[in-house]
């Protein structure tokens, strides 16, 4: 070739590129790293060889091919063999990679290959495995296959609509994106950072007791984008990126309904990927957009503030003890008025359906064998369970969110109700574990909130931690991030509890007031309204118009405005009592025909599995759930199931309790009748609704000065510090140190805002351990553990009584103790008593209870084993202190003789303690409770009353202190 030819093909090959390139038409990679590839090098320039006066040199697909794959080499995509000659794919890493922010284009840590293998793959993509690997030369190279249809669910539920060729298009494209996105995240850390990880509960090795890989405690598959992300906190973050940046309606606009794209689906984890995208200066992901239906269900606009609700004790039902936790989203009325049983209400429970509650279901309930979920409800469902069936009021804690964190919180709640699903454990992963991975998912600024123990997490031990978490509120204020709510839910029995003291209060007023025969008369119609059979009470109720008719007219004209606003407030508080019986028939009912329906041992609609499967199923479909309940009502289900399934005939014990349950509903209807009549007759002239209104007085102001002087943590996880001095029989005084640590402990008549009712008492892990200072290794003076110990000195109101168990409390204890200067110095023991209460006062701040039970003992040492076994007979007395509700002063005292196998003697064993318990407030972060003690233990071996005495003694005088 001449110089001359060869320097106008130099010309020719240069003057294109320079005219494209002042032209803007041919970029190779902007400034910004923009990818452009609409007019390849080889057809401008082709173009131009005319004017130069060369032939026409018509450029091959292959030579534009090979150009647009030299364009994404310099993009730092790097296209070899079949991938390099198949235009198709090259078009479709061409569109994925535009999907990304233009900063993202060029992936860190150096060349990306992609490689083409002939095989078919599922989704064209690499599973990991090395039959089939994604990734090879430590992230250099990525493999893609030939496209072939998955199985996988999750992966293709929201294609549907989508051509075979349009699905293959889509997984190119989101490969690309996968493969771009892992290199940022290798390079940044993106999936490690706790903003990320909290979403799906991303846990590390030995992170948590029994965690020996990385683990999400999310168990559900469509919580993830497909299967590969559920591997581990990356695979998560990159499978999710493919779906959102390469979502169906990219390829085709209709291809889902807007509701159900993925923007509108998974607004967490959409706006942590878009918040590590932009911290790393990466650009923006593009907005959301509107979502009709979360908008219209979410009402940001209207939301007040979030409050945690706290279903308590029933106070005699140990199985209810440790409480179970709630969030009630709270709006502003609107224009259209919402009542307060459709307000929303999100359950955080184990879906257990229809299973059988026998040791299985313990066992299931303690290993994971049911799944957590969150069901969005309403008042009215949590009403009727709660509060009527299972008589447990519900206190009302707020949290203290910004406007941002409110709205983050329900997104949450929208996202976890169709897609959370977590192993319940009873002792880790409950109710109050799930509330806290709700909201850590929503908090702001980094915070989070953990749990308050690793082995176990107690709904009132969490609102503990939630308390002494500080935040700046929405009012610009700071505080704790929870505050207590002075206005329970009332349980219809607490609030009989209530009706009864008044009544009686109601009735004592009206002596003097009304004539002496009107008086006794309602004393008597009283009495027979306090009667456990129901038909005695509807007598009763039949009577009571005629005598408060008698009674109001033989009140003096000046006081007869006064009587009439007594009997009113007589015959409602009368009628509330009633509501409680008929709804404890209920209750009782229920479980009676539940029973009976378990008996047959037949499968029936509701079982835990099939409640799960067929909840995720309605989940999967935004236009599909708007057309049906998407509300599961545990009692509503129960119902429908007893409806038609079969069961077995009523035992002659269901039998009574039924016809006693139909027996009360007529009582209540009744009752319900009179006070109508009455309200309309006699009693017209009194206001019920200024009634109501008081009434509701009266308790928010009760609450509120309780809450004033109670202490605000529970009884959970407490340390107690003691000096003291021993005054042992043998030998002098000697000093003791005691440590005393408690897993739980609550008291008879503790007041606490976070902790169990003031009538119960409970103690778990309650131990306590004394040492003798001295030089060298300190001296074991005595040990003591309660296992578990539980008291409870509420009582059942007369009319609900069936025995004379119910007019008593009760208790039980299991213990360990340990004393080397006894003979046999290792003791377990199991006790029960019943608690007879000789006084009371309000919510049990001061009571006299003498307790008469039981005592058996196993002593024993290296080289013997002695059972033992008693009766056992105790007092409990505590009168309350001015100040603090925590201000008091305690005695207990407790004689058991018992008798020994092997010996032919009895042991006598008494102790006694008085301790005055004084809250010094809080310093800083921590509260301050002082807790001097005086006590006594005495023990004698006797075969005749005359030598009881003569045993051994030993006083300590300890001074406490507990800081919390």
């Amino acid at each position: 070739m001449s110089r001359r030819v060869a320097w106008l093909l130099g010309l020719a090959c240069a003057l294109p590129v320079a005219a494209a390139e002042s032209s803007g038409q041919v970029r190779a990679l902007e400034p910004s790293g923009a990818l452009t590839v609409e007019a390849p090098i080889e057809e401008a320039s082709s173009s131009l060889l005319p004017v130069l006066g060369l032939p026409s040199l018509v450029p091959s697909e292959e030579s534009s091919l090979a150009a647009r794959v030299r364009v994404l080499e310099r993009s730092g995509v790097v296209l070899r063999g079949a991938a390099a000659r198949d235009a198709a794919l090259v078009t479709e890493v061409e569109a994925g990679l535009q999907s990304l922010p233009p900063a993202m284009r060029r992936p860190p840590g150096g060349p990306l290959e992609l490689v083409l293998h002939p095989e078919p793959a599922p989704l064209g993509l690499g599973d990991g495995t090395p039959s089939r690997p994604d990734w090879t030369e430590k992230r250099a190279r990525f493999h893609l296959y030939r496209y072939a249809p998955s199985s996988e669910r999750r992966a293709t539920l929201r294609l549907s609509r989508l051509t075979e060729g349009e699905e293959e298009q889509l997984w190119r494209r989101r490969a690309v994106v996968h493969a771009v996105v892992q290199r940022w995240d290798d390079a940044h850390g993106w999936s490690d950072t706790p903003g990320w990880r909290r979403l799906s509960g991303w846990q590390k090795p030995f992170e948590r007791p029994l965690v020996w890989k990385e683990e999400s405690r999310l168990n559900f598959a469509g919580a993830f984008s497909r299967a590969l992300g559920q591997r581990s906190a990356s695979l998560d973050l990159v499978t999710f990126a493919e779906e959102l940046l390469v979502p169906p309606e990219s390829l085709r606009a209709d291809a889902l309904p807007v509701d159900d794209q993925v923007r509108c689906q998974e607004f967490s984890k959409a706006r942590a990927l878009a918040e590590l995208v932009a911290s790393t200066g990466l650009g923006a992901l593009p907005p959301r957009g509107s979502c009709p239906t979360f908008e219209a269900w979410a009402e940001l606009e209207s939301l007040s503030h979030f409050e945690v609700l706290l279903v308590a004790s029933t106070g005699r039902q140990p199985e209810s003890l440790f409480g179970h936790l709630l969030l009630r989203p709270v709006w502003h009325e609107g224009a259209v008025p919402r009542g307060p049983t459709f307000e929303r209400v999100v359950q955080l429970v184990a879906l257990t359906g229809m299973e059988s509650k026998g040791l299985g279901y313990i066992v299931k309930g303690m290993t994971g064998g049911y799944d957590t979920v969150f069901l969005t409800g309403t008042m009215g469902d949590l009403s009727h369970e709660a509060l009527e069936l299972e008589q447990r009021s519900i206190r009302r804690f707020r949290l203290r969110l910004t406007g941002g964190e409110g709205a983050r919180m329900l997104e949450r709640v929208w996202e976890l109700e169709r897609r959370g699903y977590m192993g319940y454990y009873f002792f880790t992963d409950n109710c109050a574990s799930a509330l806290l991975f709700l909201l850590n998912g929503a908090l702001e600024g980094g915070r989070q909130v953990r749990a308050p123990g690793a082995l176990w997490v107690l709904p009132t031990a969490t609102l503990d931690t939630l308390a002494r978490v500080e935040v700046v509120g929405a009012d610009g204020h700071a505080g704790p991030l929870l505050e207590h709510v002075p206005d329970t839910f009332e349980s219809t029995g607490d609030r009989a509890l209530r009706s009864h003291t008044a009544r009686e209060e109601a009735l004592s007023a009206l002596a003097g007031q009304v004539g002496t025969a009107e008086h006794a008369k309602l004393q008597g119609l009283h009495t027979r309204l306090q009667s456990p059979e129901p038909d005695t009470r509807r007598a009763a109720y039949e009577a009571l118009p005629e005598v408060v008719a008698a009674a109001l007219g033989s009140a003096r004209p000046e006081a007869r405005a006064g009587v009439r606003e007594r009997l009113h407030a007589y015959v409602t508080h009368a009628v509330r009592v009633e509501r409680a019986a008929v709804d404890r028939a209920e209750g009782e009912r229920l479980k009676i025909e539940r029973e009976q329906l378990l008996a047959v041992r037949v499968p029936v609609p509701g079982a835990a599995a099939a409640g799960v499967r067929e909840r995720q199923r309605i989940f999967e479909s935004e236009d599909a759930l708007q057309r049906r309940l998407s509300v599961l009502d545990r009692t509503t289900l129960l119902q429908e199931a007893l409806a038609a399934a079969p069961r077995r005939p009523p035992t002659p014990e269901e039998l009574r309790a039924l016809v006693k349950a139909e027996r009360t509903e007529v009582a209540f209807t009744r009752a319900t009748e009179v006070q109508g009549a009455l309200n309309d007759g006699v009693l017209a002239e009194v206001d019920p609704v200024a009634f109501l209104g008081e009434d509701r007085r009266r308790k928010v102001e009760s609450e509120t000065a309780w809450a004033r002087d109670a202490q605000r943590d529970s009884g959970a996880g407490r340390t107690v510090v003691s000096l003291g001095v021993d005054f042992p029989d043998v030998g002098g005084a000697r000093p003791v140190v005691s440590v005393r640590t408690a897993g739980m402990a609550e008291a008879l008549g503790d007041a606490r805002l976070h902790g169990f009712q003031p009538s119960s008492e409970l103690r778990v892990l309650d131990g306590e351990l004394s040492l003798e200072p001295r030089w060298g290794v300190p001296r074991v003076v005595s040990s003591e553990m309660t296992l578990v110990g539980y008291r409870t000195l509420l009582r059942e109101l007369p009319q609900f009584r069936e025995s004379a168990w119910d007019s008593m409390g009760w208790g039980a204890a299991a213990r360990v103790t340990s004393d080397p200067e006894r003979l046999l110095p290792y003791r377990a023991s199991v006790q029960a008593e019943a608690l007879m209460v000789l006084d009371e006062g309000a919510r049990f701040s001061h009571f006299t209870a003498v307790g008469v039970g039981g005592l058996a003992t196993l002593h024993w040492s290296g080289y013997a084993l002695a059972p033992a076994a008693g009766p056992r007979l105790s007092v409990a007395h505590r009168t309350g202190l001015p100040g603090s509700g925590a201000n008091a002063v305690r005695v207990e005292a407790a004689y058991a003789p018992t008798w020994r196998v092997g010996d032919d003697h009895v042991t006598h064993e008494a102790g006694a303690s008085l301790q005055v318990e004084w809250w010094l407030g809080r310093a800083g972060p921590f509260g301050v409770l002082l807790t001097p003690r005086a006590q006594v233990h005495w023990e004698a071996s006797s075969r005749s009353p005359s030598t009881w005495w003569d045993g051994s003694s030993e006083q300590r005088l300890a001074l406490g202190l507990e800081m919390r």
